[in-house]
């Protein structure tokens, strides 16, 4: 159960959702954005609780302050198993309605286990428009009295453009006593119309020490490995999840930074090739946790370029290269422009681009920045 006291961070949205609920004045439509692994998901769930709580807690000054979390409707929503609780999620391709529902079921297995779990695939991900279609056909029933209908879409960059027509007719005329909740990294991404018509509250990145106690708590780990995984998730529990989970990462980490290495010391072509020969071409969530360790590698060169504490770097094994490597950086806004660069791939693999072309493509755009007679 995350109800909204247990959310990591995301003070400005509790405060939102708490003075909205007190006052009457819960949306009909909701617009949670911001990074993968911050809490939307969590967030979702914890109003849903709040919407529906049997014994709400209140303050001292009689307001609620929160779902109880133990009541029949806290366990159900807790649980996935509340009747008026809907999921339109993000599935890779599948053949029928059969293999659709346990994919789904799938997708909520992880999220139970784990609120803040980015789920990735290396196949290319979609709300299917069916799933849109059936909750609308479903929500056509007036709910039970006293029950707050609760949807949530997950991921809606995700959603193909015939899904968000019918998700649209159904936020423009919502029906009786429903909460719908879509969920975004970019509100940019979504059709204007939909954006026009949800209450937005965008989640913040959470600091490191929320992350690094999450861990601790969730996860069993000493107080060093947990603040290394927090400052390399860069406000993400999410991310820190994804590099505690993969047995791999060490080894995806030095690839990582032999590629970005490759930026600094080899030649537009020399290091397109590098990128080409290592970069699974194949992998889309393998290649998004490579970018992201570029962002760490590039934030660290700036901590050391611009003489912030160097203890505070995320990767102080290659602190003596990283540090090296800032000096090629010429341009006084390249920094920027180059974590702005990585983000933007980032995403354009998320919209289900070609890998390799795009890493191409982010190669030569970084190397636009640098000192090419070095």
């Amino acid at each position: 159960m995350t109800p909204l006291n247990d959310l990591y961070g995301q003070d400005v949205f509790k405060k939102i959702i708490r003075n909205s609920f007190n006052r009457d004045r819960i949306a009909s439509t909701y617009l949670f954005y911001g990074d993968e692994g911050v809490g939307k998901w969590a967030g979702g769930i914890a109003l849903a609780a709040l919407l529906n709580c049997e014994k709400p807690v209140v303050d001292e000054t009689g307001n609620v302050f929160d779902a109880c979390g133990e009541c029949r409707n806290c366990r159900q929503i807790s649980g996935y198993n509340f009747a008026e609780m809907y999921f339109a999620v993000p599935l890779p391709p599948h053949r029928n309605a059969a293999e659709e529902v346990d994919l789904t079921l799938e997708y909520l297995k992880l999220k139970k286990k784990e609120p803040y779990h980015i789920v990735s695939s290396t196949r290319q991900l979609t709300i299917p428009i069916s799933m849109a279609r059936e909750i609308k056909r479903r929500t056509a029933i007036m709910p039970p009295r006293g029950v707050k209908r609760v949807i949530i879409f997950d991921q809606m960059e995700k959603m193909l453009a015939a899904s968000a027509d019918s998700l649209l007719k159904l936020i423009e005329e919502p029906p009786p006593e429903t909460v719908i909740i879509l969920t975004a990294r970019d509100p940019e991404h979504l059709l204007p119309t939909i954006q026009s018509r949800a209450q937005k509250i965008r989640f913040k990145p959470i600091g490191v020490e929320e992350i690094s106690d999450y861990l601790k708590a969730g996860y069993d780990l000493p107080d060093e490995k947990a603040g290394f995984y927090a400052r390399l998730a860069r406000g993400s529990i999410g991310r820190a999840i994804t590099s505690i989970e993969n047995e791999n990462e060490s080894s995806l980490r030095q690839t990582a930074f032999l590629v970005f290495k490759g930026l600094f010391t080899r030649d537009n072509p020399s290091s397109a090739a590098i990128a080409c020969e290592f970069i699974n071409p194949n992998d889309r969530g393998e290649t998004e946790r490579v970018l992201t360790w570029w962002q760490s590698f590039l934030s660290d060169i700036i901590r050391l370029k611009f003489g912030r504490d160097s203890s505070a770097i995320v990767n102080n094994d290659y602190g003596p290269e990283l540090g090296k490597m800032g000096d090629r950086v010429t341009q006084g806004d390249g920094f920027s422009r180059m974590l702005n660069d990585i983000k933007e791939t980032t995403l354009s693999l998320r919209r289900n681009v070609h890998i390799k072309p795009a890493v191409v493509k982010l190669v030569f755009n970084l190397r636009r920045y640098l000192d090419q007679s070095a």
